[in-house]
């Protein structure tokens, strides 16, 4: 009866051990879903906060800001690690670390397709009229406004491509299904909710951009038409002065809102 009673002692006493391992095990497994969570929100975040930077810089006096920024995104998300993992890393954070490196990569490509092009429209050389003959400078005008027009397109779709790069970035990696609906979770709550969409006009930067394409292409197909006296431009054809008179005010009118739209990419 004794030993029967012993084994039974034992057996709600291993049974009791169970229940605590496997309750440990629980909030083991919560609390790793939440870090993976945690580090692929503040990763894309980090992104965000990157563009912001580099939407908000006057492009004029500071053209090399894109180069800094790109430096500083990747030391600000490969500090994350450590400000975030408690304990022995483990088979979602691996996953979750390769996701992030994804995500630093493509936000550095797409901010460097949307301003680098909008650092070239605001130096001032190429756009000088001392240079309307010079064919080398005809062909950096025409790949700054190429190359203007694709950064218009990634600007005006940012918000909707960063999310399905997460989206995609997500479904491929090796993180378990439980951490990436708590991830999903966590983006849709603390960034797809609080950023969004801005201001930012597509048509009227392209017509901009067109006007601009148009005032250099007609000088250029008439060097004859006119000549440069201290700084400005002299006409001989009345026709050729009207319209470029007319492009031009428009330009001198549309330069602030141009630069105005590349603000307003995305605001929370």
């Amino acid at each position: 009866m004794k030993k029967l009673l012993l084994l039974v002692a034992v057996a709600i006493s291993l049974g009791i051990a169970g229940l605590y391992w496997l309750d440990h095990q629980r909030q083991v497994r919560e609390q790793q879903q939440e870090m993976t969570a945690h580090l692929i929100t503040r990763c894309v975040n980090q992104g965000l906060l990157s563009l912001f930077v580099l939407q908000n810089n006057d492009w004029a006096q500071q053209p090399k800001l894109l180069e800094a920024e790109t430096r500083r995104l990747k030391q600000q998300t490969r500090a994350l690690p450590d400000a975030i993992l408690v304990g022995e890393s483990f088979a979602d954070w691996q996953a979750a670390l390769d996701v992030c490196d994804r995500l630093t990569e493509n936000s550095n490509r797409q901010h460097k397709t949307i301003f680098r092009p909008l650092a070239d429209m605001a130096k001032k050389d190429i756009w000088a009229l001392d240079t309307a003959k010079s064919e080398p400078f005809q062909e950096r005008r025409k790949k700054a406004i190429y190359r203007s027009k694709i950064a218009a397109e990634a600007a005006d779709l940012y918000m909707q491509e960063l999310e399905i790069d997460v989206k995609h970035w997500l479904d491929v990696s090796r993180i378990s299904p439980e951490a990436r609906a708590l991830a999903d979770q966590q983006l849709h709550e603390f960034i797809f909710q609080k950023y969004r969409k801005g201001r930012f006009s597509k048509p009227r930067v392209l017509q901009y951009l067109e006007r601009q394409e148009a005032f250099y292409q007609l000088l250029t197909d008439n060097t004859k038409g006119f000549t440069l006296r201290g700084g400005s431009l002299f006409f001989y054809n009345k026709a050729l002065h009207r319209k470029v008179d007319d492009l031009n005010r428009s330009l001198m009118h549309g330069e602030s809102d141009f630069f105005a739209n590349w603000r307003q990419i995305v605001v929370q």
